[in-house]
């Protein structure tokens, strides 16, 4: 049987979900299951409405405590109607005027009818529950979330469904189309797991995932320690610290296309580093890794970490400067040696910092595009190729919605099964803590 916070919880869950159905069926996700999913919700979360009056077992209006801001709510529910009965022919046979705007009217039509809905079961809920709690000194769950900072809830809206939109439902739409054979264009002719198959047996899928492998690998440390190495040193009041904090932190001002050309350049043997040391005489130096298949990878990574370690430098730099200059002068009285100090006491102590650095070095890495493009485009062959760039030539050059969604579902999932058990480790360690 449930509780009394289960239902209310049930109740706003059904109505979220509700959405997420409107939602699918208004981007294209299969309408014709999607067309009414949405209502059959919303009378899931009817009936648990008249489930919560019928526990409570009273109905007041005159005398309720939250009568206000259920009438809130049913004004609110009247804006919609309103809104809704714009898009009505009949209601554009009255005031011709509308019909200048009916694209507008027909776009919002849908939304403007799961409103209206919502808002009248809002206000019901919130008559029961006033009826309920009439004298409850803590707010409830559907207190809380229908009436307490409402003004700042409805200020946060747009930037919530602007989340759900662009992350979640986009999410999901790419998703469902990797199960398509969408090309030029997105379909709804759903294929199984054939994108995936093709996809696992492309050698070019598989020396993409082994160059970001060892390209995140290899940025992952080199980054973190060739950062906190400078920070260290800057950390011990260096004369002129600002002139060589500009130096480091210069290059990632640079986007990834200069950066990508400009060590192009650097490493190209017919006027970069190999050209430079044979003329100093040492005729038989070879120093092209950008066409060498085995180690063309490792070019890409010099660019990549001469970019983005000046910035990893400021963020450690923020973090040692963070630490209590007392800790320096109690680890000195102790006679504990510096390098022990780090990774004993300071280390430890910027754990937050790491993290936030981690996070940073793992976005740049799972989306590393630029300098394969501007440094290789791929090559020499496919040696060079990344999941990014396999996305992005499927779905506009090759025209194959259904193989880039695929693939890119897969850097999703690759995502989630780094990011899942990381959350849980460090959030499942504090909340019981």
């Amino acid at each position: 049987m449930l509780t009394k916070v289960q239902s209310e919880r049930f109740f706003i869950g059904s109505i979220m979900l509700a959405f997420a159905a409107l939602i699918m069926a208004t981007v294209g996700i299969k309408p014709q299951l999607f067309q009414n999913l949405q209502f059959l919700i919303l009378l899931v979360s009817l009936l648990l409405v008249i489930w919560i009056g019928f526990k409570a077992g009273k109905f007041e209006i005159i005398t309720n405590r939250l009568r206000i801001r259920a009438m809130g709510w049913l004004i609110a529910a009247t804006f919609s109607a309103a809104l809704w009965s714009f898009a009505q022919k009949s209601t554009q046979l009255l005031f011709p005027a509308l019909k200048e705007f009916r694209k507008i009217w027909n776009t919002f039509e849908p939304f403007a009818l799961f409103a209206t809905v919502v808002c009248i079961l809002f206000a019901l809920l919130l008559f029961i529950v006033g009826s309920r709690d009439s004298k409850l000194e803590r707010p409830g769950f559907i207190e809380r979330s229908l009436v307490n900072n409402l003004s700042s809830k409805i200020a946060a809206l747009p930037m919530v469904l602007t989340a759900v939109g662009v992350f979640v439902i986009a999410t999901l739409w790419t998703v469902y189309h990797s199960f398509t054979n969408s090309r030029m264009l997105p379909k709804s002719e759903f294929i199984g797991f054939a994108q995936y198959e093709r996809l696992w047996s492309s050698d070019r899928w598989y020396m993409s995932i082994e160059n970001l492998a060892i390209y995140g690998i290899c940025s992952l440390i080199f980054s973190l320690f060739i950062g906190f190495m400078l920070a260290a040193l800057l950390d011990q009041k260096t004369r002129f610290e600002n002139t060589f904090r500009t130096i480091f932190l210069y290059p990632f001002a640079l986007s990834f296309i200069v950066t990508g050309l400009v060590w192009q350049w650097i490493l190209n043997p017919d006027y970069g580093v190999e050209k430079i040391v044979r003329s100093l005489g040492f005729e038989s130096f070879v120093f092209n890794p950008l066409y060498d298949i085995d180690i063309v990878i490792y070019g890409i990574l010099v660019a990549g970490l001469w970019q983005g370690t000046g910035f990893i430098m400021c963020l450690m730099l923020a973090g040692l400067r963070g630490i209590d200059q007392e800790i320096w002068k109690a680890a000195r009285v102790d006679g504990i040696p510096m390098w022990k100090t780090y990774i004993q006491i300071v280390i430890p102590m910027m754990r937050p910092v790491f993290i936030t650095t981690l996070v940073i070095i793992a976005a740049g890495i799972i989306k590393v595009y630029d300098l394969v493009v501007a440094q290789t485009s791929g090559g020499p062959g496919i040696s060079s190729e990344v999941p990014a760039k396999y996305v992005y030539d499927y779905m506009f050059s090759a025209q194959n919605l259904g193989q880039g969604f695929a693939a890119s579902t897969m850097m999703l999932v690759s995502v989630l099964i780094v990011l899942i058990p990381f959350a849980y480790l460090e959030y499942g360690r504090r909340k019981h803590a």
